[in-house]
């Protein structure tokens, strides 16, 4: 498998683990400061891990900074509350099922970038996926609202792709770029910290989850991705980390007891193999 697109997989596997680590966090936060709390300590270790890394001198264009910020800000929000609303299985399926056309759309009208036709299939194929897998529970128990706020994170997210790519093929460094990204993401999103009961952050239940969310679906994640991000096009990226849901779906069964029938298991299939048939194209750097 090509080495950048199996860093944006495991990138997709890493973002998998947000939901349920929300859901196993102490109860009475709001995930307005979920998402904050998430922002400020993915972006201490990102500073951290630049201490130790070779810097660029080529900076980040500001449109590119601002856009991406607060595309990266409005995701954590909209996403933790879609979550709280739907549960961990239909947020994220609904929230990254709709990045890779809102993506391609947002990348097209703002940078000119035509999706490759094997982009097109995959999308076709994991969207399909997709359908099966948020649907294998039926939709009596439909809510509108956390529907419409995952669709937000959706279109939230896509806008961090497409500037963060922006930033990435100027020559800005992966770490440098990533940091200062969620760094200032998470300047924008700190008032948010205090929505709701402060309290059960400072448990230690409540600083184990920070640390988890900030770690694995944050600062390790983001690097591999960009590292990925780098080489391809932003449609194709948001395409490929379609393992997220895959990944949140799995866990919400396997550790949040969620119900997994076997309508579940084909819609991973199905998009395991697009993701598949998407990582045998050919990237635009060389390995």
């Amino acid at each position: 498998m090509n080495n950048r697109y199996g860093s944006l997989i495991l990138s997709g596997i890493f973002f998998g683990t947000t939901g349920t680590a929300q859901a196993l966090g102490p109860d009475g936060l709001s995930p307005l400061a979920v998402g904050s709390g998430r922002l400020i300590f993915g972006a201490l270790l990102l500073w951290i891990i630049t201490r130790f890394t070779t810097k660029t001198a080529i900076p980040i264009e500001k449109k590119d900074l601002w856009s991406a910020s607060i595309g990266f800000t409005l995701y954590q929000l909209t996403f933790f509350s879609a979550v709280k609303s739907t549960g961990v299985t239909i947020g994220t399926v609904t929230a990254l099922g709709s990045a890779p056309a809102l993506t391609g759309l947002i990348a097209f009208l703002l940078k000119g970038e035509r999706p490759s036709k094997r982009w097109f299939l995959a999308t076709a194929v994991t969207t399909c996926g997709i359908a099966v897998l948020s649907s294998a529970k039926g939709f009596s128990h439909f809510n509108l609202s956390g529907f419409l706020l995952a669709l937000g994170a959706g279109a939230s997210y896509s806008l961090f792709a497409v500037a963060s790519k922006s930033a990435l093929t100027s020559g800005v460094g992966i770490p440098e770029a990533m940091t200062k990204i969620i760094l200032l993401a998470s300047v924008l999103g700190a008032p948010f910290l205090f929505v709701g009961d402060f309290a059960p952050f400072v448990s230690l239940h409540g600083i184990e989850m920070l640390v988890w969310l900030g770690l694995i679906p944050t600062a390790l994640a983001y690097l591999a991705y960009a590292y990925g991000l780098i080489a391809v096009q932003a449609s194709t990226a948001s395409t490929l980390i379609l393992a997220e849901p895959a990944t949140a779906t799995l866990l919400a069964a396997l550790i949040l007891r969620e119900s997994l029938n076997q309508r579940s298991l084909y819609g991973i299939a199905i998009i395991a193999c697009g993701l598949i048939y998407l990582a045998r194209e050919k990237t635009t750097l060389k390995q």
